[in-house]
């Protein structure tokens, strides 16, 4: 029993020292990491970066992080930031954001409040810890800009899967609840308010290629930019609206789609009333953007649905023959 005693002892203190050491060598790791980005021009600002934890986690906080990347423009700051790492799965990763945060570009700067935001991330330490997996959550987001509009999203749910056997493709699914488009926006869409103020539901499940695998340099060099969608469905409800989206997409050097996507629209009318009010539908196409989607609707038999196919083609998106926008840019910055 006594030598017993002792061995347990002596485990113990083994443990403590090889815990100690190992969270010491973690927050040697993220101090350099955070210095190579300041001598990479980058603006890095950290009051403490501390390790605990014990014994079977090691949990790092860093405390008045403010991170500003002089290539893209953009700036991260929060009073606390955390990660953890379970002992005996250091390929695992959860990340924890306060309740507030700040996000900046030249443009514009945005301070994000909410209720919960959290990532759990399951990485490759061994190559430059790229994404295997990772989901995130958050709930009662509100966005607040310094250019005077706000948005809110009442729950989201983001769950990122790489493919067997890919190393650049990942399986890309979102939900999303109560989505609260910013009043100029909405005012803009609906100027008579017609329309509830929130997006009722917001689905997309997608499979994406980049051009390089999402992992560290993500953050230190550019964040990898998308070659091919294939959109096994977005789903958007508002009001009475719906609208549901599936087909594939080339996304160019410049980040603009090409390809076709079948679409299916509810209430169609109500669509166009909303792309003329956004000025993407000039008033004088009106007249034979609706009749062309009366034809369409009528073909499916509903007067107020219609099943069709968008093209996208040099930057620009097409009904049939009908432009009806530019489109969008699907560069991640």
């Amino acid at each position: 029993m006594k030598r017993l005693l002792i061995l347990i002892i002596v485990l113990a203190v083994l443990g403590g020292i090889a815990w100690a050491v190992a969270a010491m060598t973690m927050q040697t790791a993220a101090t350099r990491w955070l210095d190579d980005r300041q001598v990479e021009g980058w603006v890095v600002n950290v009051a403490d970066v501390s390790v605990e934890g014990f014994p079977l986690d090691f949990e790092t906080e860093f405390t008045d992080i403010q991170l500003a990347d002089p290539e893209t423009g953009l700036a991260w700051s929060t009073p606390r930031f955390r990660l953890e790492q379970e002992v005996f799965r250091l390929d695992r990763l959860a990340a924890y954001f306060p309740e507030e945060q700040i996000i900046a570009s030249p443009e514009e700067r945005l301070t994000l409040t909410s209720s919960a935001m959290f990532a759990n991330l399951d990485v490759q330490p061994t190559s430059n810890f790229a994404l295997d997996g990772a989901r995130g959550f958050l709930s009662q987001l509100e966005v607040t800009s310094s250019n005077g509009w706000t948005t809110a999203l009442e729950e989201a749910d983001l769950t990122v899967t790489r493919m067997d056997g890919e190393d650049r493709r990942y399986e890309v699914n979102l939900i999303a609840f109560e989505l609260f488009p910013p009043e100029v926006i909405r005012n803009r869409l609906d100027p008579v308010g017609v329309l509830p103020e929130r997006i009722n539901q917001l689905s997309v499940n997608t499979r994406a290629r980049f051009d390089q695998p999402w992992d560290m340099t993500a953050l230190e060099d550019r964040r990898p930019q998308p070659t091919e969608l294939e959109i096994e469905s977005i789903t958007a409800t508002w009001g009475d609206m719906l609208f549901r989206a599936t087909g594939t997409l080339d996304v160019t050097a410049g980040g603009i789609p090409e390809g076709e996507l079948a679409v299916r629209a509810e209430n169609w009318r109500a669509m166009l009333e909303l792309a003329e009010n956004a000025g993407v539908l000039p008033e004088r196409i009106r007249p034979t953007a609706e009749a062309m989607l009366e034809v369409l609707a009528g073909m499916n038999g509903s007067a107020e649905n219609i099943d069709a196919t968008l093209n996208f083609s040099n930057g620009r998106v097409f009904i049939g023959p009908l432009p009806i926008g530019p489109a969008p840019s699907l560069r991640i910055r």
